[in-house]
């Protein structure tokens, strides 16, 4: 259960959640080897955390594209706190960093975050900005400080062991007025340090706990929202998606007397007999 939000009168919001569960069943449905399951486990995690600021019709989306090993990292949340992602390759044996962790940002190697707001109009925001270290939160706050000039400071951390996802978690802390006081400011700086790294907090405490830590008496309202990974893929989008293949590829596929569609961002698999590829052959022509 994610908790949000205000402090300050209002002047600072947060966000933070336990998304072990989550991420776990990320890991589940795209059968990813630890470092893809890290790496999407913090940009998903990233996501959840915007969930209680999102408008009824907004998805926003993340996507990172690396130019080292991992290709391509992307997390979407909606505000009936849905969340989805996926990441390329999901298999990847990377050699650790000097500390014995593993190499998030080496394996990143550098790259573009997009931010993309789809507001349910014709066209969404998006927003490119170079990634400045890999390591996702870094990124993450730096977009949120340069190009929606909002002071942030988040975290986020996945831990994993042979069973797979041992510890997965994340806050956000956003300042609403640059007319804070300074010396709060320094505070709340000083205290969202000593609950980092945050996995490291929420193996021994609860999301709460951090809150009160770094804001105490100073919260002013807290809010649940449940988070869950949910994908809305189905089996009708699937085969709609086969009707924007050319004719070679469609008897192609009769050929093969089946066809196969995987969802990209929950892994759920669809198929499709003969009979249906040959219904859509005949729409598409229909079509013309």
């Amino acid at each position: 259960m994610l908790k949000h939000g205000i402090s300050y009168n209002a002047l600072v919001r947060f966000s933070v959640i336990d998304s072990t569960e989550i991420v776990e069943e990320a890991r589940k449905k795209h059968d990813l080897s630890p470092l893809p399951a890290v790496a999407l486990g913090r940009l998903l995690t990233g996501a959840a955390l915007m969930t209680p600021w999102l408008s009824e019709k907004e998805r926003l989306t993340y996507i990172i594209e690396g130019k080292g090993a991992l290709k391509h990292i992307a997390a979407q949340a909606k505000f009936d706190g849905s969340v989805r992602g996926y990441v390329t390759p999901k298999i990847l044996d990377f050699p650790l960093n000097n500390l014995g962790k593993f190499d998030l940002k080496g394996a990143i190697g550098g790259g573009t975050l997009r931010v993309v707001r789809d507001l349910g109009l014709k066209t969404p925001y998006v927003t490119p900005i170079p990634l400045q270290s890999g390591e996702i939160a870094e990124d993450l706050t730096y977009y949120f400080t340069v190009s929606e000039q909002i002071p942030s400071a988040i975290a986020l951390g996945v831990l994993v062991d042979k069973n797979g996802i041992k510890k997965a978690g994340g806050i956000i802390i956003q300042i609403l007025d640059k007319g804070l006081d300074p010396k709060i400011i320094s505070e709340l700086e000083k205290k969202f340090k000593e609950i980092t790294p945050i996995t490291d907090f929420l193996s021994k405490n609860k999301p709460l706990d951090a809150v009160n830590h770094i804001f105490g008496n100073a919260v002013e309202e807290i809010l649940e929202k449940e988070i869950k990974f949910k994908c809305d893929c189905s089996r009708e989008k699937a085969y709609e998606s086969l009707k924007v293949l050319t004719k070679e590829d469609i008897d192609y596929l009769l050929n093969e007397e089946k066809a196969e569609v995987e969802c990209k961002w929950c892994g759920t698999k669809y198929y499709f007999s003969s009979e249906e590829l040959k219904r859509i052959k005949k729409e598409k022509l229909e079509d013309k």
